[in-house]
C-alpha cells in the first residue's frame, strides 16, 4: 500500500508540476508536451488499471475545475485512457523506446480525439483545425518527452514489470 500511494503521488504531482512550471519552459511555438497524460500513461504502466483510472479522474476533475462549462470531459478522457492502458500494460513490450514512444503519441491523440469530439459536437471546422494543428505536435512532442521520462523512472524503481 506504502508503495502504490507514493508511486501514485509522485505521477500526480509530475502531472501538475509538469503542465504548469516544466510545460511552458519547453514549448516549442505554444506547443508543449502534455505531461498529464504522460503521468497517467506511466502509472498505468506501473501500477495497472484501477490506479490509472481513479487518477485520470481525479487529474482530470482539477484540469476541468478552469473550464466549467465541460466539467467531466477531462476526466471522463483521462479515466478512459488510464482504464485502456492499464488494461493492455501485460501485451506490451517492455523497454522498447519505439513501443513506448509510439504508446504515449497515440495516447495522447486519443485522448485529444475523444475531448475534441465531444468539444466541437461535431462540427467538422471546429474538429480538424484544432487536431491537425495543436493535438498532432503535441502527441508528437509528449512521445519524446515521454520516453525520456520513461528510462528516468525506469532507472528510478517507479516502473516495474508484470510478474
Amino acid at each position: 500500500m506504502r508503495e502504490f500511494l507514493r508511486t501514485t503521488l509522485v505521477w500526480v504531482l509530475l502531472a501538475f508540476l509538469g503542465d504548469t512550471i516544466i510545460a511552458p519552459g519547453i514549448a516549442i511555438r505554444g506547443i508543449a508536451p502534455d505531461f498529464s497524460v504522460i503521468a497517467l500513461i506511466l502509472l498505468a504502466l506501473g501500477q495497472g488499471a484501477a490506479p490509472a483510472t481513479l487518477a485520470g479522474f481525479v487529474v482530470g476533475l482539477v484540469q476541468d475545475l478552469s473550464n466549467p462549462g465541460l466539467l467531466g470531459l477531462h476526466a471522463l478522457c483521462k479515466s478512459c485512457l488510464g482504464f485502456g492502458v492499464g488494461a493492455l500494460r501485460g501485451r506490451l513490450v517492455y523497454g522498447l523506446a519505439l513501443v513506448n514512444g509510439l504508446l504515449i503519441t497515440l495516447s495522447v491523440l486519443s485522448h485529444d480525439l475523444l475531448f475534441l469530439l465531444v468539444q466541437s459536437r461535431l462540427k467538422e471546422e471546429a474538429f480538424l483545425g484544432p487536431f491537425f494543428t495543436q493535438s498532432l505536435p503535441v502527441a508528437i512532442y509528449s512521445g519524446l518527452v515521454g520516453v525520456v521520462i520513461l528510462r528516468v523512472a525506469e532507472y528510478a524503481g517507479l516502473l516495474r514489470q508484470e510478474d
